[in-house]
């Protein structure tokens, strides 16, 4: 049999790919180290500040491309990198040390280069490593431009190309071409990195930190790029498996055919209505963080934004967001789905969106979401009045995050009226009737509904932070994550007195979690009457079909039974067998479904 290799990292964007590899290594180019006279320095400051100009030139031109290809938020992951171009501690130092040092520009421009990342790599802070992307980048652009010498291409790689790298810089991942790159593995990044957003943003399967990722394909089959090395990467799961067996390889073919055949069937749903087959209707939305995906949400047949996330539009320029980029942007996104709804969750900084310079013990339970934003009043009030701004577009709503205290929600609203009162003095129109919701998201929250409903316009459940603070389990911890379980009967007894307080109290209620896309969540949930379930855009078709396949009166009798179990298992157990002696071929549907789901079970 054949030897193979399996390698685990993270899987940070969803799929399978087959392919060659290509193992793309970025070589820095060498140099050498020069005395200057006095009379050669002003040259040599020339000789830099051309590579800077050319290097602006070539970003700019980038960032119109990515703006075109994918949007104007995606592309400020390019803005990043131009204001490191002349950031006082690259530039004016590089200059002072040619000056003072009398050395050639590439050496002085590398020897300041090196005191500027060494502290960033001694830090712990990961959000910090991953800027160390963004200086490379540029960096490597200054240095090349410098000496006259052309940046390697990955983009010259046949089509149907696994990369397999140390890791992509910013302005290689904006531009990877799927056509070309049909998967890609790297040793570095992590779930925020450019890597991570840009891969998922553009459905190309992505596995990343996976330790001495090169080092170890060397070794297993020395002189590979000579040689012709297939891999699979599987996004789902997190692995990538180097020259795979026949039996391995048939696997994942089969796997391939199946999952293109149910998804090209699904899609086919994607025009139909969310409605039982007694009548009962449902609104099935898309959850999303760039503008670029509300056109793929109504592709998928999605009715409306559920949850759009802002905080990236922050992380990604390392700096406030100016109120009148994010109208740009929430205008885009409301002119897109009008006249669907669009909520757009204020910024959920804090977590596991670190914020540049911040560090806290127990990020979760610390200073984040709702807390960060009425701490940061400006900060605060540049969205509000951008949201309310961009509201004349379309549809728009606005949701607060990780509500736990009255008080909080009073506090926000006070910042919302606020909002109102200056953008009125303006005589600048808004929606003056814009719907204002929170997310439901800590326990405290789902126990006190009833106050919190008399306060809002809507609930929004986030059932993936309402699990793990019900549970007190880190869903990101290894250790402990097998104990994350949506199903738990404590989480779905929160969900349940929520949905019913709300309606209670005339208001609707939708769930923006993992949970809205499980088919037993999708289930359990209908027959709780929730409103709206928000999901990845891919997964809306399968949403239909399950909620067109199964009467309302089944729902409500599963959910009803759900909710006086003691276990998760016992809540799998019962709806299965539910499920088998009423609806056999839907039933079948989903056990093929779960066969595949790479998540829930990791073996293959």
């Amino acid at each position: 049999m054949r030897r193979e290799l399996l390698l685990h990292g993270i899987g940070v964007s969803p799929g399978i790919a087959i392919g060659p590899v290509f193992i793309y290594q970025r070589f820095l180019p060498t140099y050498k180290e020069r005395e200057l006279t006095t009379e050669q320095i002003p040259q040599e400051i020339d000789r830099f500040n051309k590579a800077i100009k050319e290097t602006e030139k070539e970003l700019k031109r980038l960032k119109d491309e990515i703006r075109r290809e994918m949007g104007r938020d995606l592309a400020e992951l390019i803005s990043v990198q131009l204001s490191l171009l002349y950031d006082p501690e690259l530039y004016d130092a590089t200059i002072k040390y040619i000056e003072t040092q009398h050395r050639n520009a590439e050496y002085a421009f590398s020897q300041v280069l090196k005191k500027y990342i060494v502290p960033l790599n001694e830090t712990k802070t990961l959000y910090f490593k991953e800027r160390i992307a963004d200086i490379m980048d540029v960096s490597s652009r200054v240095l090349r431009n410098i000496l006259g010498i052309e940046l390697p291409s990955i983009y010259e790689v046949s089509p149907g190309t696994i990369i397999i790298a140390h890791e992509l810089l910013p302005s290689e991942a904006a531009l990877l071409d799927k056509d070309r790159i049909v998967g890609v593995a790297t040793e570095m990044g992590g779930k925020t990195s450019h890597t991570a957003i840009m891969t998922r943003a553009k459905e190309v399967p992505a596995v990343i930190g996976i330790e001495n990722l090169i080092k170890k394909v060397k070794a297993f089959i020395p002189g590979v790029q000579k040689t012709t090395l297939n891999a699979i990467v599987d996004g789902q799961r997190g692995i990538l498996i180097l020259s795979p067996t026949e039996k391995r390889l048939e696997f994942y073919q089969n796997e391939i055919a199946r999952i293109t055949k149910q998804k090209n069937y699904l899609i086919s749903l994607k025009s139909e209505e969310a409605i039982t087959k007694d009548g009962k209707h449902i609104d099935i939305s898309a959850n999303i963080e760039f503008v670029a995906e509300a056109h793929s949400a109504l592709n998928y047949g999605a009715r409306g934004i559920g949850l759009f996330r802002t905080e990236y539009l922050f992380l990604a320029r390392h700096r406030p967001i100016t109120e009148d980029e994010q109208v740009e942007i929430y205008s885009d996104v409301a002119r897109i789905m009008n006249p669907y709804p669009v909520i757009i969750r204020t910024f959920d900084l804090g977590g596991d969106k670190i914020l540049p310079g911040y560090e806290e013990p127990n990020p979760y339970l610390g200073w984040r979401a709702i807390r960060l934003c009425l701490d940061n009043p400006e900060l605060f009030l540049f969205q509000i009045k951008a949201i309310l701004r961009a509201s004349i577009h379309g549809n728009l709503k606005i949701m607060l995050p990780m509500i736990s205290d009255l008080e909080e929600l009073k506090r926000a609203k006070e910042f919302i009226n606020r909002a109102k009162k200056e953008l009125k003095e303006k005589n600048i129109p808004f929606d003056e009737n814009i719907e204002i919701g929170i997310m439901v998201e800590t326990p405290a929250c789902a126990l006190l509904a009833e106050h919190f409903a008399t306060e809002c316009n809507f609930f929004s459940i986030g059932s993936n932070d309402l699990t793990q603070y019900t549970l007190a389990v880190d869903r990101d911890n290894m250790r402990v994550a097998k104990l994350y379980n949506n199903l738990h009967p404590a989480v779905l007894n929160l969900i349940k007195n929520t949905i019913s307080t709300g309606h209670r109290h005339g208001i609707w209620v939708g769930l923006c979690g993992e949970f809205a896309s499980d088919p037993y969540g999708i289930i359990i949930l209908l027959g709780m009457q929730i409103d709206e379930l928000s999901m990845i855009p891919s997964i809306i078709p399968l949403a239909k079909k399950i909620v067109r396949g199964i009467d309302y009166e089944f729902a409500q009798t599963v959910s009803n039974e759900v909710l006086g179990m003691s276990t998760a298992e016992e809540v799998v157990n019962y709806i299965n067998t539910k499920l088998t002696s009423t609806y056999p071929e839907l039933s079948k549907f989903l056990a093929e479904l779960e066969a595949q789901n790479y998540k829930k079970n990791n073996k293959i």
